[in-house]
């Protein structure tokens, strides 16, 4: 998994169903009665259509293995296809359940700087911030 470029990804950058990305939503960990957790979701690029969310404990690096592979599952009987990669933000591990979860369905998986994915994690950030009511305390 290498880092690639420095130019901003933006869906006109790819096809339908070829590339999809997963990303973790939530600035701050979303307090529930079960303790704080982070928001991670599956994303086409070019359409930039959401297939869904998996939960992982605050400050893990991805959601548990099944909830991963509950969720590509989840995105794949929409076109019953896989994608030809994944692009995952930052320096994930080796640990990175998108990573091996996705391997194991033969889908490359590819990393790059979370800034370069801020076209489409900003605006996903921002819809979540506005469903949860999480005003941004920059903006006051």
């Amino acid at each position: 998994m290498s880092i690639s470029g420095a130019r901003s990804l933006h869906p006109r950058d790819f096809t339908v169903n070829r590339t999809w990305l997963a990303f973790r939503v939530n600035q701050l960990p979303v307090p529930t009665g079960e303790g704080e957790f982070d928001i991670f979701v599956l994303q086409d690029a070019a359409s930039m259509f959401l297939f869904g969310n998996a939960f992982a404990p605050s400050g893990a690096e991805c959601p548990p293995e099944e909830a991963v592979a509950r969720l590509l599952k989840q995105a794949w009987s929409r076109r019953r296809e896989w994608p030809e990669e994944i692009i995952l933000a930052g320096r994930p591990s080796s640990e990175n359940t998108f990573a091996n979860v996705a391997r194991q369905q033969g889908i490359a998986v590819r990393a790059v700087a979370e800034a370069r994915m801020s076209a489409f994690i900003k605006d996903v950030q921002s819809s979540f911030e506005q469903f949860a009511g999480h005003a941004n305390t920059d903006d006051a």
